[in-house]
């Protein structure tokens, strides 16, 4: 086992030197090789690779999948959000004032597999754990402006959402968290210099979660909240736009109330322990969003020592999961984090060997239209 300060150490110096692989125009980065920790390439990776599926990636929208329900929509009212501000196009990423949004357009085919992959875990644990699926909007649906939706090109992905859920088979139990995000749209809950949702977005998600699932919620203003200040992520080291330089964003984490310690296995097989939530006070611009679980790892088992009911789960996730899982640690005694783009194993097998109650699946829209990412997420089911 490594001391904690040398792997803080150690851990801050791949961060300084990897910088963040995030989302949207991927071109000005596509030579540069990350370590694991800060590798995210859950956003708008251009593959046209064969997967475990087989084929190339459709480029089209399927429109007939996304018919929208227009009476269904104009019942709910949401908070609406207006802005004097124009557009500025970078691609795959656009700006508008001092906040960035990443394009998205949805893939049938790609959903297809993507769901597929979830079914065949369910039908793998009939009767030994229940699998959840929680599908995460990007900010381009929720926090964009209204009064600027008719500019730009990008599929609804409530829609998109709705067609991916009707994909899962009657073992699956789905999460829609699009409603409670809408209805807090206009708080903080996606970053503006980032493609990931906040830890508050992630919250709005997880009291979803606990009624699908029936736990109890742990309310929000009992955690201990911290923030760092400074963040400049993955939109603007896409962009270098002034106006992101100029307002970064602040990271608020909040830890869990139990007591807890991560057991993190690294992808160059290195294992240390690590604190859930992590100071990253004196972590560069870019990489504060480490903050959440040690980042992106192939494998972490987070240990809560305040229960011994036994209860576990495993997550399978891409780098929004890191926000979601600190609000998960106050109800199970073992978590079982696994990142599918760099983890080698079975999660099938892995919920039967750990005896495992549940099996929840974290994945934004981005992800799902990403056939080298869902080939990956296939391979490990």
């Amino acid at each position: 086992m490594y001391h904690k300060g040398t792997c803080a150490a150690l851990f801050a110096a791949l961060l300084a030197i990897s910088g963040i692989a995030g989302c949207g125009n991927t071109k000005d980065n596509a030579s540069v090789k990350q370590p694991s920790e800060m590798m995210d390439t859950a956003a708008t990776e251009a593959v046209s690779t064969e997967d475990a599926f087989g084929g190339t990636e459709a480029v089209e929208t399927d429109s007939t999948e996304l018919a929208s329900d227009t009476q269904a929509q104009e019942q709910i009212k949401y908070p609406e959000i207006t802005t004097d501000e124009k557009i500025k196009d970078y691609g795959t990423v656009i700006t508008v004032g001092d906040s960035a949004y990443e394009l998205y357009t949805y893939l049938n085919d790609v959903a297809d597999n993507y769901a597929k992959s979830i079914n065949k875990v369910a039908e793998n644990l009939e009767g030994k754990a229940d699998v959840y699926d929680l599908l995460i909007p990007l900010s381009s649906e929720i926090t964009f402006p209204d009064n600027l939706k008719g500019e730009i090109k990008c599929s609804d992905q409530r829609q998109a959402m709705t067609s991916i859920q009707e994909k899962m088979g009657d073992k699956v139990k789905s999460v829609d968290i699009y409603d409670s995000l809408m209805e807090h749209r206009t708080e903080d809950i996606y970053f503006r210099t980032d493609h990931h949702w906040t830890a508050l977005g992630a919250y709005y998600a997880y009291e979803d979660f606990c009624e699908v699932s029936g736990k109890e919620v742990e309310p929000l203003e009992e955690r201990e909240k911290v923030d760092f200040d400074g963040f400049l992520g993955s939109f603007y080291n896409d962009t270098k736009d002034a106006k992101l330089k100029a307002n970064p964003d602040t990271v608020t984490a909040y830890k869990p109330k139990d007591k807890s310690i991560m057991h993190v296995t690294a992808s160059d097989g290195m294992e240390y322990d690590w604190p859930v939530i992590y100071d990253v006070s004196d972590y560069g611009a870019s990489l504060k969003y480490s903050t959440f679980i040690a980042s992106d790892n192939p494998y972490t088992v987070i240990e809560n020592k305040d229960l011994e009911d036994g209860s576990s789960c495993i997550v399978v996730k891409e780098s929004f999961g890191n926000a979601f899982v600190p609000f998960l640690v106050d109800h199970y005694q073992t978590i079982y984090v696994i990142d599918y783009r760099y983890w080698t194993g079975s999660i099938s097998e892995l919920a039967v060997d750990k005896k495992v109650s549940d099996v929840l699946f974290l994945n934004n829209l981005s992800m799902i239209r990403n056939k080298s990412l869902v080939g990956k997420l296939h391979r490990v089911v």
